[in-house]
């Protein structure tokens, strides 16, 4: 990570006038979602989980980042048109963001006491656009799809499920028939929870459950289908590890204990590759979910919600997590952190030694505390201290700028 602090402009015969603020870093910052253009591999959005949620683009495939623009919501999902990769779509409490200028500026439509998780664009179609979540209704939830025919400016509701409490946490689009729709979440009936996958093969109208025959897992929390086989489908839940179909959902097996999963991708550019991230974790297989491993090698930080594949070149996969962008140009066996121009960090603690200035210590909200010698050129993340939530304010001792106190009590 790199800078954050301010410069003061000088400037007239003597007169003293406030410049604009500087971004020195630490550069980086909570990225919730990672999504790439699929008719340019160079073309990359990420969006901040914390509200206000911010938009960050790249146009030479996540080597340097620049800021767009920012809507007021906690950030859940986000969606790219397939032919127009300026149209964006972001999901959150009871809206649903859409931009038609690389995220500079959102409008929204408003759901009514819905939670959005998950919005995808039909591959065709782009004026068919697909949400699905958790609406409340009276006394119980309901598991909901909300569909949009005119580029989100409008949506219609379909509920699937319901229960005591229920949510769709993840849907695909079938590439190949694109009138299939998965939807994957959970229903809890009072008293057990039962993770949930459905299926619609008439463009989301009706869905039927296609269920495996468990009480354990809690969440089917994402789901993705093989880009050229529509047969093979993946889900992946919360406890119970990643599932596999070879007949479209009909049956699943379990072909992994690896859990947490929160998002998968897969790339027409290599078919049979295919990720998952998890929160601490991500996974990967190479033989059409057959067999799984895990690939950490230099990734750093946690939360690994954010994931993309190149839908031109499979060696490129990117992640998004509490700490910022990582890359892989060899199919995730290494990762590397690249955030140039990505200031989007919120600092919410901050120490100053009085005996030597140039030594600075501050806390990135949900991420750790770094520290810089000189005056913000460089930062190191320091070790991770914290019993509980964030550090949200620091005492520098008055002659060694090496001690200092952090208060904990952020989060």
């Amino acid at each position: 990570m790199n800078k954050i602090f301010i410069s003061l402009v000088l400037a007239g015969l003597g007169t003293s006038v406030f410049g604009l603020w500087e971004a020195i870093g630490p550069s980086g910052g909570y990225l919730r979602s990672v999504v790439v253009s699929r008719t340019d591999e160079n073309v990359l959005y990420a969006a901040t989980w914390r509200n206000p949620c911010k938009i960050v683009k790249s146009t030479d495939c996540g080597a340097t980042w620049a800021k767009q623009g920012s809507y007021p919501e906690y950030n859940y999902c986000l969606g790219i048109d397939p032919v127009d990769s300026d149209r964006l779509y972001a999901g959150c409490y009871e809206r649903v963001y859409r931009s038609t200028d690389s995220g500079v500026t959102w409008n929204y439509a408003y759901l009514t006491d819905i939670m959005i998780y998950d919005v995808e664009v039909h591959p065709t179609d782009p004026s068919l656009v697909y949400a699905v979540g958790r609406k409340y209704s009276s006394s119980n939830y309901d598991v909901v799809i909300v569909t949009s025919t005119n580029s989100g400016v409008n949506w219609t509701t379909t509920v699937i499920a319901s229960g005591s409490s229920a949510a769709a946490y993840g849907m695909a689009i079938d590439p190949v028939d694109p009138d299939i729709i998965y939807v994957c979440g959970y229903v809890f009936s009072g008293t057990v929870y039962y993770p949930k996958v459905f299926r619609s093969i008439d463009g989301g109208l009706n869905f039927t459950d296609i269920s495996w025959s468990s009480t354990v897992g809690y969440y089917a929390q994402t789901i993705a289908v093989h880009p050229t086989n529509n047969n093979i489908v993946y889900a992946g839940t919360y406890n119970d590890g990643i599932y596999r179909s070879t007949d479209s959902g009909s049956s699943w097996t379990k072909v992994t204990s690896y859990n947490y999963a929160s998002y998968m991708a897969t790339t027409p550019a290599q078919p049979d590759l295919v990720f998952a991230s998890a929160y601490s974790y991500v996974y990967r297989s190479t033989d059409a979910g057959i067999t799984w491993t895990i690939q950490l090698a230099g990734l750093e930080g946690s939360g690994h919600y954010g994931l993309a594949i190149s839908p031109s070149n499979s060696a490129n996969v990117f992640i998004g997590n509490n700490t910022g962008f990582f890359k892989s140009t060899n199919m995730g066996s290494n990762w590397f952190a690249s955030n140039h121009g990505m200031n989007i960090g919120n600092i919410i603690g901050i120490g100053v030694a009085r005996s030597l200035p140039s030594t600075i210590y501050v806390t990135v909200e949900g991420d750790a505390v770094y520290k810089t010698t000189d005056n913000g050129s460089n930062w190191t993340e320091l070790p991770y201290f914290s019993s509980c939530g964030d550090m949200c304010d620091f005492a520098v001792h008055n002659t060694d700028p090496n001690t200092v106190l952090a208060l904990e009590g952020y989060g």
